[in-house]
């Protein structure tokens, strides 16, 4: 998590930035200490589609900025491309990261008041982060303002349609921000600031509602009849229905 509560209008129902703090402390602690290869196979997957991006990008010794990095479990493989600078509002998360890894200048800030001090990012990763964001819009001007036209962005987020329809996820925690987007919505968003240059979906999920039946045993038999099950699964990331978004963006002139 990168960022703080600075939507005004939501000051009164959002977590304050120490509520914030809180929570992230605590929940990187139980849930973020493991390495990349020991992270959930849903947010590995998202995690190795951006290295995948990164690679088709071609770049050479890129100087890589990661919003919202946690304990570094991403930050340690981005480090294979380049130069990396990486910032999470929870100090324990970046104390682990601190300790994963050396290779990257660790910051523990607010990314909202925090001043970059070195020359402007060819590519920013933002994994997992942005639907914890109540003032997206600001949190994307910021986030252009740091890269020069012409330059990277690759973000991954929540499919809001497939999330709200999975029954293993429950309500927000005290000290959490929940914003999750749409594709639509976030294209919209990113938009703004960036051109778009590729969006997915990845990772079929949910199992309420519509997608109780489309994720059901009896259709997946059925679909795997006739498919190959790593069609079906491509089929249904076509369709949006990946609970993962994974997007790479351009900075616009």
């Amino acid at each position: 998590m990168a960022a703080g509560n600075s939507n005004e209008s939501k000051m009164n129902t959002n977590p304050t930035v120490p509520e914030q703090v809180a929570f992230y402390d605590s929940w990187n602690s139980k849930y973020r200490g493991v390495a990349f290869d020991e992270i959930s196979d849903e947010i590995r997957v998202r995690g190795e589609r951006v290295l995948q991006i990164l690679r088709t990008l071609n770049l050479e010794s890129p100087n890589i900025l990661e919003i919202g990095c946690g304990t570094g479990w991403l930050s340690e493989k981005l480090c294979q491309f380049g130069k990396v600078t990486a910032i999470d509002l929870s100090p324990k998360a970046i104390d682990i990261a601190r300790q994963r890894t050396a290779a990257a200048d660790f910051i523990a800030g607010d990314f909202y008041e925090h001043t970059f001090c070195t020359n402007p990012f060819d590519v920013l990763v933002c994994v997992e982060t942005l639907f914890y964001v109540a003032d997206q819009p600001r949190f994307l001007r910021k986030m252009a303002s740091l890269v020069p036209t012409g330059k990277y962005v690759v973000i991954t987020s929540i499919n809001k349609f497939v999330y709200e329809r999975s029954i293993d996820v429950g309500a927000p925690a005290q000290g959490q921000i929940r914003e999750w987007l749409s594709p639509g919505q976030m294209r919209r968003l990113v938009s703004e600031q960036f051109e778009v240059l590729s969006m997915n979906s990845i990772e079929p999920r949910g199992n309420r509602g519509v997608l109780r039946i489309i994720n059901s045993r009896k259709v997946n038999a059925v679909l795997n009849g006739i498919f190959t099950p790593k069609v079906v699964k491509r089929m249904k990331e076509k369709l949006g229905l990946g609970g993962g978004i994974v997007l790479l963006g351009r900075k616009k002139t």
